[in-house]
């Protein structure tokens, strides 16, 4: 029993510790919005009904989904890199230098993928999927509440994009070199789940795509332009196929 043990604490004492922290993290922080994502959570936690049964919209709903992900997507992560390896947070994706060319790249990409996602919107199990803002007392989609949902939503999408292309990517990098993308794109790919098929799979070759361009700069805001681009126009396309834009 002993030897069992002694022999586990050598195994342990070979792994880098940062990896093993990252991929210990993203176990449980993906486990933690999971579970506590639902709108049910949230009623218990306010003490209210309001976001399982609500009346106007579902923007609290969607909020508290939010707040969940923008914690364990970003927060937590960053405290981890500030507060426990001591490192800073623009070695995790935040850097601002981009090299020359990639913003044509973006331009190229953003050209390939709003046809797509017009084809896209096209299918049924897109239009039963977005948007997920949804209005039930007869106000127009177009105005304050989709605004603010939208910037809701790229907030949200900033924490995507933070976790796994930065604090993931560049958290395994070290002794992963480019297997971190690909160890990376596993859970991404996962988180998507219960999408439209084309959507899930999409997210393998997006994933790859992403975190190769975080690797290489070690930026994520090219991601998550994009990532915001095809978002957007995903919701509004969505909105134009159900009559619901104007």
């Amino acid at each position: 029993m002993f030897e069992v043990l002694s022999q586990i604490k050598t195994d342990l004492s070979r792994l880098d510790r940062r990896v093993l922290t990252a991929l210990i993290y993203t176990a449980a922080g993906l486990t933690g919005i999971f579970y506590l994502k639902t709108p049910e959570v949230a009623d218990a936690f306010f003490g209210t009904k309001a976001f399982s049964n609500p009346i106007d919209n579902n923007l609290a709903q969607l909020s508290w989904w939010a707040a969940v992900v923008t914690i364990f997507y970003f927060v937590i992560p960053a405290a981890i890199i500030k507060f426990h390896w001591k490192a800073d947070l623009k070695d995790f994706g935040l850097q601002f230098q981009i090299e020359p060319g990639f913003w044509k790249l973006l331009a190229g990409c953003v050209a390939l993928m709003l046809p797509l996602t017009y084809l896209m919107s096209l299918t049924s199990g897109f239009a039963a999927k977005y948007p997920f803002l949804q209005i039930y007392n007869g106000e127009p989609y177009i105005g304050q509440t989709l605004l603010i949902w939208e910037l809701i939503y790229f907030l949200q999408f900033f924490g995507l994009e933070f976790f796994f292309r930065g604090f993931l990517v560049h958290s395994l990098k070290p002794s992963l070199g480019l297997y971190s993308i690909f160890a990376m794109t596993v859970p991404y790919c996962m988180i998507h789940f219960g999408k439209p098929p084309a959507e899930t799979v999409s997210a393998i070759v997006a994933g790859i795509f992403l975190g190769w361009l975080s690797y290489r700069n070690s930026s994520i805001w090219i991601g998550l332009i994009l990532h915001c681009t095809v978002a957007f126009s995903m919701d509004i396309l969505a909105l134009w196929n159900k009559g619901l834009l104007f």
